[in-house]
């Protein structure tokens, strides 16, 4: 959708990207972000646990099969790393830090962007049931708070100059989001038939606040 290109190129920005340096792309999923920073002059690595729709999709650009806790890079020869909602799924998060901080150059640069579902806002006939099933879902993620957590998260564990900006994606199109919301609100037949009913009648609204977290990686060569 066009609310994700537009995330992706404000992370290239916030990285301030230049042409020639390596970006590292953990959880690419299907290449896209790769294949933008290729077209912006960088030398990009994509990192997934799968990696078939990038490969068949890129297929001139370099991904490699890795999990963030263990990545196929070698120490001190990354300039820039983007992980995009991928933090909020790890049950351990400080573990893909020290990877990012072993791959990363000195002053390198760090982005983590997420969703906080517990923020979600959908407009509904029934608001007390709505963030019950925010929060509900909220709780089943690895680390439930989410996005809150990414700037707590890289001061704690060796990064600097980190600051905030959040964009907030407003949905309309019931259809281009319905798999998420069946997902958030499975077994709530009721509450899912009358936002389904909304998007019929052109009255769905849901606003989910993204988090990129940007920062510096400090010390010197470990």
């Amino acid at each position: 959708m066009p609310q994700g290109r537009a995330l992706r190129e404000r992370s290239h920005e916030l990285l301030a990207v230049k042409p020639g340096e390596v970006v590292l792309d953990v959880g690419c999923g299907t290449g896209h972000a790769v294949a933008e920073l290729a077209s912006l002059g960088a030398r990009p690595i994509g990192v997934d646990v799968s990696l078939s729709f990038a490969r068949e999709w890129f297929p001139a650009c370099d991904f490699r099969e890795g999990k963030a806790e263990s990545l196929p890079v070698d120490s001190s020869t990354v300039d820039c790393y983007r992980a995009q909602r991928l933090y909020h799924l790890l049950a351990e998060p400080e573990k893909a830090l020290a990877e990012a901080r072993r791959v990363l150059v000195p002053s390198g640069r760090i982005i983590l962007i997420g969703q906080e579902y517990d923020l979600w806002a959908l407009d509904s006939d029934d608001p007390d049931l709505t963030r019950s099933l925010m929060r509900a879902h909220a709780q089943r993620m690895s680390t439930p708070r989410g996005a809150l957590k990414y700037r707590a998260l890289l001061l704690d564990n060796g990064f600097t100059d980190v600051h905030v900006e959040v964009q907030t994606a407003v949905h309309t199109d019931y259809a281009a989001v319905a798999p998420l919301v069946s997902q958030i609100a499975a077994g709530a037949d009721g509450w899912l038939a009358e936002q389904a009913s909304r998007g019929s009648r052109g009255r769905f609204l849901a606003v989910l606040p993204m988090f990129l977290v940007v920062g510096v990686r400090a010390g010197g060569q470990e």
